[in-house]
């Protein structure tokens, strides 16, 4: 289906980039390109990661409301009709991640998304409250279980130290006090918070202003999945490729403007070369530091 894309007439590195978002596929993307990427700490947007299935989950989601209107027009007060709509598109949602995973050839991370998504809708089936902490763990045990060389990747590590970040900065993100602008920093650095010295240890630099791509690229990410899933739908639609050039082209000149800033500032990229026990004192000393800030806020 991907292929439908090429009957828009997208350019050669817009084709790249939208292959490496929904299929993982970097091998048309160039070395340069990739480098900027990983220095801005933008690596995660051409890797389906929880983001990408998270997006593409929400438009099958958004594909049932004309269906829920009609039940709700037809049936308005039959509660049973609405739960088993609500069912019915929970269960199309799930086979829709399984077959996407399965297509992309299972990496870690879109694994661990699509089985905390999982998790997450059978839990409302069966009308049983869900841990997203649990749901994290089950998938990380499934993977070890399945290949429990599956630890020592990159792609393994990344997802779940980000996501545990995530969590762990949940009452921040959820803050209605907090700005909608400062939420989103705070999203990016929240993802970014663990990685750290896992990046430090396989890339041996770190993003110093990798958290400027939470408010520059990730909010317009949706947008483009939307667009790029309607591409390959309705590749009739050339009009779409207009607003895919310009994004795919804004997030490349965000991923170089970030870099030249960063040698502005610094004067070149901050290299390290940790080993694991120092890697292992790190995530230990960031997790002191959030534990204790939350106790101090509550």
């Amino acid at each position: 289906m991907f292929e439908r894309l090429y009957e828009l007439g997208l350019s050669d590195e817009a084709l790249a980039l939208a292959r490496g978002m929904l299929l993982g596929d970097k091998s048309g993307i160039s070395s340069d390109v990739l480098g900027a990427f990983r220095t801005a700490g933008m690596s995660h947007i051409m890797a389906v990661s929880g983001l990408h299935v998270g997006i593409l989950m929400s438009i099958i989601w958004m594909m049932f409301r004309p269906i829920e209107m009609l039940v709700g027009y037809i049936a308005p007060c039959n509660l049973s009709a609405h739960y088993v709509t609500g069912d019915v598109k929970r269960i199309a949602v799930i086979a829709v991640a399984a077959f996407y995973v399965w297509r992309i050839g299972a990496p870690p991370s879109a694994v661990r998304a699509a089985l905390m998504l999982s998790l997450f809708m059978l839990g409302w089936m069966l009308r049983r409250s869900t841990s997203a902490w649990r749901c994290m763990a089950f998938a990380a045990l499934v993977l070890v279980a399945w290949d429990p060389w599956t630890v020592g990747s990159v792609g393994f590590q990344l997802s779940f130290l980000a996501v545990a970040g995530i969590l762990l900065f949940r009452p921040w993100l959820q803050s209605d006090r907090l700005p909608r602008w400062l939420r989103l920093v705070l999203l990016s650095v929240s993802a970014q918070w663990f990685t750290v010295p896992i990046v430090a240890y396989w890339f041996h630099q770190i993003p110093v202003l990798g958290w400027i791509q939470g408010l520059l690229v990730v909010p317009l990410m949706p947008l483009l999945m939307v667009l790029l899933v309607a591409g390959m739908l309705l590749p009739s639609l050339q009009f779409i490729a207009v607003p895919i050039e310009a994004l795919t082209a804004w997030m490349g000149w965000v991923a170089q403007g970030i870099g030249r800033v960063e040698r502005l500032l610094l004067g070149g990229h901050l290299h390290f070369f940790p080993t694991w026990w120092e890697v292992l004192l790190a995530e230990l000393l960031l997790l002191a530091i959030i534990l204790y800030l939350k106790v101090k806020k509550e």
